[in-house]
This record gives C-alpha cells, structure tokens and sequence, in this order.
C-alpha cells in the first residue's frame, strides 16, 4: 500500500490538521486501521480520524480525507459518534451496549 498525499492544511479554528490523499493498493480496499497505521509511519502525530475512503472505478486506488487532532478528546468534541466508532472500531458506547445487552440476557 502506498500514500500520495495531495492536500494538507492546518484549520487552527478546529485544531486539527486535514490532509487529502490517494491510496494505491493490491487486492482488497486497505482498512481505516491500516491506512492509519500507515499514515503514522509517515510521521503523523495525534489522533486520527479517516472521514472516507472512496475507491475509484476500475482501477486500485482510493481518494481519501482524514482529520489530525492533538488528541482523542478533542476529536470526540467535535466528530460525530458515528465517525468515531467507524475509526476506533466500536469502543465508543461501549458501556452502554454491554448494559443493555446484559439487561435482556437477565
């Protein structure tokens, strides 16, 4: 998998970085977690939120928009739920959904 960023730009107002780029890959679409991953080995620093990832027809890349925050608590602040549970893979309500789910199993 290979990352071409094509934009990136400090919006100071949210405190976050946004950063457009193209992902080049083989076989499947690449994860959120392994875009991530590699976007860290590119020497990003914080929390990171991939928005989308849309591959483009008939060929084995994917536009891409991801949002770097200085921290998880900040992202939280400002992102909808739905966009942190797709980045951070369910954890977020966790408590909820175990208590709920315990409630009917009694």
């Amino acid at each position: 998998m290979e990352i071409e960023i094509e934009n990136r730009k400090e919006n100071k107002l949210l405190e976050r970085e946004e950063i457009y780029f193209k992902v080049k890959y083989d076989g499947a679409t690449p994860s959120r977690k392994k875009i991530r991953e590699q976007l860290k080995g590119m020497g990003l620093n914080g929390f990171i939120v991939i928005d989308y990832v849309q591959p483009i027809f008939g060929v084995r890349e994917a536009k891409a928009y991801a949002k770097v925050y200085p921290s998880e608590k900040k992202a939280r602040e400002i992102e909808p739920d739905y966009i942190i549970k797709r980045n951070i893979g369910g954890k977020e309500g966790g408590k909820e959904e175990g208590e709920e789910k315990g409630e009917e199993n009694e």
